[in-house]
């Protein structure tokens, strides 16, 4: 039997959408999986819904009310069981084929870590933003972690993309939890910077699944948050690097910060003249 991967979903108020991205984890064309739907307090409903699901992959369990996002994520975490995992926030989507690739790609790269593939963004209707998002400067195949740090620390934002993008091995991922959401805007790129230090990857530049963009994430405000956020995220990063960053790709790592920062100011204008939001965040994530 191929292997087991599991998928695990934290949900926190997750109507509308968390019916859509179920369904996407149930149409994969790897069956054998196990799907743990944890509910982090929900009051709008998901959390009944997440006991009504009959598919016999399916497990649900609740956390107590007032929880964290990495309180949420830590949990789902934690009760996978299969030999590798991908966390999926409550409104993304993944494509059908998305977990037969990404297993395949680590079985032929048994010493990578994880999977990293690219992603699409869609508004709240599902309407296409953005095509093969992230992985900027990255070449399909085998990539040394460290690369793929130096490579994202020049990037700017968060280059790896979210959890819809990855597929970890269950050892690997264990090896650096817990997600820690001490900078909310990067719970997930803090903990691929723990794996990349020690950790390799493999890398796929075509599309695996769908971001979806969330009212409660974009705002100017929260853009000058998100960009001090990862400035501290680069300084960090410079201090990890060896050889450490030159003047020279300093000066570059901190354009591309303010470039990508612009171009989250802009999309959040069109996004909004366009009404195209969703009325409920990822679980508690918070939008690079």
């Amino acid at each position: 039997m191929s292997a087991l991967i599991s998928v695990v979903i934290p949900v926190f108020n997750g109507s509308p959408h968390i019916k859509d991205s179920l369904e996407s984890v149930l149409q994969q064309t790897h069956a054998n999986m196990e799907i743990v739907l944890v509910d982090g307090g929900s009051t709008d409903g998901s959390r009944e819904w997440i006991f009504e699901q009959s598919d016999p992959r399916i497990r649900a369990m609740v956390m107590p009310h007032g929880i964290s996002a990495a309180e949420n994520w830590n949990a789902a975490s934690h009760e996978a069981s299969g030999e590798y995992i991908k966390l999926l926030c409550q409104d993304d989507i993944l494509y059908p084929h998305a977990l037969e690739q990404q297993l395949s790609e680590l079985e032929a790269h048994p010493n990578a870590s994880f999977a990293v593939a690219r992603r699409d963004i869609v508004d709240a209707r599902g309407k296409m933003i953005y095509r093969n998002r992230g992985l900027r400067n990255m070449k399909p195949g085998p990539m040394t972690g460290m690369t793929a740090l130096e490579i994202s620390y020049l990037s700017g934002t968060n280059n790896l993309g979210e959890p819809v993008a990855i597929l970890f091995r269950h050892e690997a991922l264990d090896a650096v939890l817990n997600w820690d959401d001490q900078r909310p805007f990067l719970l997930d790129l803090d903990l691929y910077t723990k794996a990349l230090q020690t950790q390799s990857i493999v890398v796929s530049t075509n599309s695996i699944g769908a971001f979806r963009v969330s009212s409660s994430s974009w705002s100017t405000r929260l853009v000058e948050e998100q960009t001090n956020q990862l400035r501290a995220w680069q300084h960090e990063v410079a201090e990890i690097l060896d050889p450490a960053p030159t003047r020279t790709k300093r000066i570059r790592a901190e354009l591309a910060l303010h470039q990508q920062s612009w171009l989250r100011r802009m999309a959040y204008r069109v996004l909004k003249l366009r009404g195209n939001f969703t009325s409920q965040g990822t679980a508690g994530r918070l939008t690079p």
